[in-house]
């Protein structure tokens, strides 16, 4: 396939870049206050924060230089790592809150969720690009495939990280829809996933009280209500240009984690309903980006991988921001490339420097950019023969 070296996606790296930059100032803006009670010095959470930016940014680098190719050779070992990081929590894993989604490593504490994410993407990519196990076929290619991501989200589930659980389900129908899958197959897939989480509502009484909070925040506005009422407040209170960086009232410890997973509230407050749709203007264009350069990849597995990074970081986001404004139940997942947190920041900076890198090599010709995945050719070519031998097609 001929194929020409071209440079890295410009639009992709500068929206990164300002939401990464915001992110700086924003968890310096809502941490302040909590960093000087508790460690007597406001920049302490902006001071670890920088550090994780760099660290984000050296692995974007590296990972935009290194040939994305590699990583469908390396698929399973990939896979097999982020397995083993999940199920090392279990055995050594530290938790907050009653959850246990942290594994402390030397000096460092990560959440392997964060990795198994993106490992989840490498290998589906892979496997859908190959073509020797069609996904058209349910039994060798795509029930291995839903077995995968469903004992992911089990590991995830179990932590318990109900949100993460939801949105490696929703990243993995999303690639076998864009592999070729069979619409029949998907759509058990869907309804095995609906009855599952309707399972896990009416049986998880934490879960079933977020969900009766969504729909009634009045119901416990001291308790599992307090989150999002305080979030909506801030939102709300922001009016059209905000308050000001570091005038907003949230940061006096009324919302609850305002520089992890409501800081998306805290910029309302502050930047207002400007600072708010720059934000989601952003990660739209981060999304467009990689869907533009899943289009030009120069084959199915570079489509596959710029398409599953893509919908993984923006889905992240949709999902944030919806339960920040109150559309969905509080969760703890945090804002890509904005929150404060280690993992979710250096591993979504990685895959951008995977995007980069699938950005730098294009198809020659100009149309089409990409062929259909694998496992669409292969049901396209059986449809055909089949209906040859019926002499409908001569």
């Amino acid at each position: 396939m001929n194929e020409r070296r071209t440079s890295y996606d410009r639009h992709l790296l500068y929206a990164v870049l300002l939401l990464v930059a915001l992110g700086l100032v924003m968890v310096f803006s809502a941490s302040q206050v909590i960093a000087r009670e508790r460690f007597n010095s406001p920049f302490f959470f902006m001071y670890k924060h920088a550090i994780r930016v760099a660290l984000g940014l050296v692995a974007l680098y590296v990972f935009m230089r290194v040939p994305f190719g590699l990583y469908r050779r390396l698929s399973w070992w990939v896979l097999a790592s982020a397995f083993v990081l999940l199920a090392a929590i279990f055995v050594g894993g530290t938790g907050v809150r009653g959850a246990t989604r942290w594994l402390r490593i030397f000096m460092f504490t990560m959440q392997p969720v964060e990795i198994a994410k993106y490992a989840l993407v490498i290998f589906l990519a892979a496997w859908l690009a190959d073509g020797r196990r069609p996904v058209t076929d349910f039994r060798h290619g795509f029930l291995p495939l839903v077995g995968v991501t469903v004992s992911m989200a089990l590991m995830v589930g179990l932590q318990p990280n109900i949100s993460n659980a939801a949105l490696i389900t929703f990243l993995a129908m999303t690639m076998l829809f864009l592999g070729g899958c069979r619409i029949r197959h998907l759509a058990a897939f869907a309804a095995a996933g609906i009855t599952a989480a309707a399972a896990v509502v009416y049986l998880v009484p934490h879960v079933r009280e977020r969900f009766i909070t969504l729909f009634d925040r009045a119901r416990d506005a001291q308790g599992l209500g307090w989150h999002v009422n305080q979030s909506l407040i801030a939102i709300g209170s922001g009016f059209v240009f905000g308050e000001g960086v570091g005038q907003g009232r949230q940061q006096y410890s009324f919302l609850p984690d305002a520089h992890t997973d409501f800081i998306y509230s805290i910029i309302g407050e502050e930047l207002g309903i400007v600072g708010t749709t720059a934000v989601l203007v952003l990660f739209t264009v981060i999304f467009v980006r990689a869907i533009r350069i899943a289009k030009r990849a120069p084959n199915s597995f570079g489509y596959l991988l710029a398409a599953g990074i893509g919908s993984l970081i923006f889905g992240g986001a949709v999902i944030n921001m919806a339960m920040a404004t109150g559309l969905l139940p509080t969760a703890g997942l945090p804002l890509p490339l904005v929150s404060y947190g280690g993992s979710s920041l250096v591993t979504s900076l990685a895959a951008i420097g995977i995007l980069l890198n699938i950005s730098t090599q294009e198809q020659q010709d100009t149309a089409p950019r990409v062929r259909a995945p694998a496992g669409r050719r292969l049901y396209a070519r059986r449809v055909r023969a089949t209906a040859r031998r019926k002499g409908e097609v001569r």
